[in-house]
């Protein structure tokens, strides 16, 4: 007899029937999914539960809609809600200002878009999408698309270069040395003849248990340093598989080709100069790694990490200095130009884990230069506000009332995302990072990479003043953007993307 009374104990078999009709519900589920090739990871959605949960609530008589009112109405009605959640958002632009990102990329038609975001302290949200397509990617164009994004409503905290980007048009930079461009194109050569042929690939994943070596792109800058560390790591491997009997006897060993593949291995200079180039482009990835990172906000640490990354360089090859001086004259060059702005020293000097620093202070006592002049900036005239800045500036930097707390001080270099000792990146770290390279989706370089603001300033009419245009025309890219309802979501997953990309 089934157990009805209330609270009664489900019997074994109403616990197997239950189980199996969960399982049915979860397969259909499933093989929807697999039939309209919805990525995996839709399932993150916050979204997805509620569908659920909506659908059983309507009991089995319920129907789907179909295609065009899924298409038609409730996309229009979606959107609205859309436009008054992000209109929810602008009160909190007017108290709190924001930043304004923008996002280029390349989709699958080879259309290049920007997209513009807004981020503020509840969040970020996506703003719209630009086709540019069909003009240049210079300044001035950044210039004329802002001012259409800025309607009037909007109030604007600050703007600056995306860091990842203008890291990487350092690397493209020393990509050009003719050095570094040898280097690569050598390492190139290498890891294209394993891969394009079978015999070569089984020996190489042999002798190295498995692993792969990352090959270097031709776009994409970071990856091509990251690609000669992992082929620097697999040195002795592969000059062993060259010299192994099972190369030797191979039809390969006899192929021409297949000679000159051996010659490039076991070309003892080609090593020396890629162990040379590692050694002095691998702070620079570091910091790379730091502001493409989202663990924790990097603008506090930046400052530091250039400098810290250009002392590491110069401190490797001290007795080489004629070797290390182009890397840091590119790398000054694009600091000085383009790079730098006030908000990282005053970003540095608010920073507990350098102001407490004395070691650190002393070296960089200038930035307190940059944190007065965003102050001054920003508190419009305010003095009583910028009296009041300096009083609690004061109080900071003598660690006084709340600062001079135990906990407050017990925290101040807590968890720090730039590691002290910057040696050499594991092989785990090394393809780790190259997986989060391949998502990113920074452009090569604008067509004109230093934008000159006085060009564009002399233009301006009465509606936007000289020194907003400098803030206006710093562009701050990221590699994706989330939902605007949940950062979580995201519409391709790792390996789905990593195939696109392969695919360009």
């Amino acid at each position: 007899m089934p157990r009805t009374t209330p609270g009664a104990q489900k019997s074994l078999q109403n616990c197997w029937q239950r189980k199996e009709a969960v399982e049915r519900c979860d397969l259909a589920l499933a093989k929807w999914m697999f039939d309209a090739c919805v990525p995996f990871n839709a399932v993150n959605s916050v979204y997805y539960q509620h569908a659920i949960d909506a659908v059983t609530a309507m009991g089995p008589d319920y129907k789907g809609r179909n295609l065009h009112a899924i298409r038609g109405y409730y996309l229009a009605k979606t959107v609205d809600e859309v436009k008054i959640y992000v209109e929810s958002y602008r009160e909190i632009w007017k108290k709190t200002g924001c930043t304004l990102m923008a996002d280029g990329w390349i989709d699958q038609k080879r259309r290049t878009l920007i997209n513009f975001l807004v981020y503020c302290p509840k969040g970020i949200v996506f703003l719209k999408t630009v086709d540019v397509s069909d003009v240049s990617k210079t300044a001035r164009l950044l210039y004329q698309l802002f001012r259409e994004v800025i309607d009037g409503r909007i109030s604007f905290n600050i703007l600056v270069p995306c860091v990842a980007h203008c890291i990487n048009l350092i690397l493209q930079d020393i990509g050009k040395l003719q050095s570094v461009c040898c280097v690569v194109e050598h390492a190139s050569g290498i890891t294209k003849y394993i891969y394009n042929h079978c015999y070569p690939l089984y020996l190489m994943r042999k002798f190295t248990g498995g692993k792969e070596i990352l090959r270097p792109a031709p776009t994409r800058f970071a990856t091509n340093f990251i690609a000669l560390q992992s082929i620097l790591a697999h040195k002795d491997e592969l000059r062993a598989m060259v010299t192994s009997r099972e190369w030797v006897s191979s039809a390969y060993a006899k192929d021409i080709k297949g000679k000159k593949f051996v010659e490039s291995v076991l070309d003892s200079l080609f090593w020396e100069e890629c162990a040379i180039i590692v050694r002095m482009s691998e702070p620079l990835v570091r910091v790379l790694r730091l502001v493409d990172g989202d663990d924790r906000p990097s603008m506090g640490y930046l400052y530091d990490a250039i400098h810290h990354a250009k002392e590491e360089m110069m401190r490797r090859f001290q007795k080489r200095k004629p070797r290390v001086k182009p890397f840091i004259d590119i790398i000054n060059i694009r600091w000085d130009g383009q790079f730098y702005r006030n908000l990282y020293a005053a970003a540095f000097w608010l920073n507990p884990r350098f102001q407490y620093d004395a070691n650190i202070m002393d070296k960089h006592m200038s930035t307190i230069s940059g944190l007065l002049d965003v102050l001054e900036k920003y508190a419009h005239g305010n003095l009583p506000l910028q009296s009041k800045i300096t009083s609690e500036m004061k109080f900071f930097r003598n660690a006084e009332y709340d600062f001079g707390r135990v906990f407050a001080i017990n925290n101040r270099i807590l968890m720090p995302p730039v590691e002290d000792d910057p040696s050499i990146l594991t092989t785990e770290e090394v393809e780790s990072f190259h997986q989060a390279l391949s998502t990113m989706t920074i452009q090569d370089t604008l067509d004109d990479d230093v934008i000159n603001v006085n060009e564009i300033e002399d233009d301006c009419d009465d509606k936007v003043s000289k020194e907003h245009a400098d803030d206006l025309l710093g562009v701050d890219e990221i590699g994706s953007f989330p939902s605007t309802f949940d950062p979580n979501f995201a519409p391709m997953d790792t390996e789905e993307l990593n195939v696109f990309i392969q695919q360009k």
